[in-house]
């Protein structure tokens, strides 16, 4: 089974994984060798790949960075101000 950063028990399925490690990727926080993503990466203007993280790396930046919080303040008004809203 492939890993996956955060899994929970679902129907998930992870998306398969693609073979990049002719294009020479390393972790842009560890500088390991990446060889595999789930992801197709494109190439950036500038000719790079942009911050390209492992498993790990990416694990820890994930857990560091704390849940995703949904769109806009705790009253979901996608910060916007007031603009539409009847119940001010």
């Amino acid at each position: 089974m492939t890993k996956v950063a955060y899994q929970d028990n679902s129907n998930y399925t992870p998306k398969p994984k693609i073979d990049i490690s002719a294009l020479g990727i390393t972790c842009a926080e560890c500088g390991a060798s990446i060889n595999e993503l789930p992801f197709e990466p494109t190439k950036r203007d500038d000719g790079t790949y942009g911050r390209l993280y492992c498993y790990e790396c990416n694990k820890k930046r994930m857990q560091a960075r704390g849940p995703r919080r949904g769109f806009g303040g705790p009253r979901g008004n996608f910060g916007g101000g007031n603009y539409g809203r009847r119940d001010q």
